[in-house]
């Protein structure tokens, strides 16, 4: 017979453990946070200093562009260096500010922050969240957009 004292008592101490495990295995990752002078800058063409930028998805359908700050590295090779003096730089922004025509879920600026909050770069796209992973050096080694609904005012 089972004694449901210890039962679930085990119960709740593999909980608390597991709670703890996934805590430290999150400490890598960072998040995206809106900001609509982001969403100006780049609905303005405005090309940010000490930023190399990239794009998500086929050239002709883009799910998301972003700047990273010189002082980061994107090492990915889902992501495509663009120029952004170039005019495909501006083709790139017209198609990403098209996505959600017809829809609720407008393209949208975020900021890219890390794990401890340090801010490092800008991300647009209609796509409202990424996995944001930073490894020991200091590069990023994962920056994925994760399809999600839109909840509430965007413009918030």
């Amino acid at each position: 017979m089972i004694d449901r004292g210890r039962f679930f008592t085990t119960i709740i101490l593999c909980s608390i453990i597991l709670i703890a495990f996934s805590g430290c295995s999150m400490s890598n990752y960072g998040k995206l946070e809106s900001n609509r002078e982001i969403t100006q800058a780049f609905e303005s063409y405005q090309i940010l200093p000490n930023h190399r930028y990239y794009y998500w998805g086929t050239h002709s359908r883009p799910a998301a562009i972003a700047g990273i700050k010189e002082e980061y590295e994107l090492i990915s090779n889902l992501w495509v260096k663009i120029d952004p003096e170039s005019n495909d730089f501006r083709n790139l922004i017209e198609k990403v500010s098209t996505q959600g025509s017809g829809s609720t879920i407008n393209p949208w600026g975020f900021i890219i922050l890390g794990p401890s909050g340090k801010n490092l770069g800008v991300w647009y796209s209609a796509v409202r969240a990424a996995a944001v992973e930073i490894n020991a050096k200091g590069q990023i080694v994962n920056l994925s957009p994760i399809a999600t609904g839109a909840i509430g005012n965007q413009r918030q």
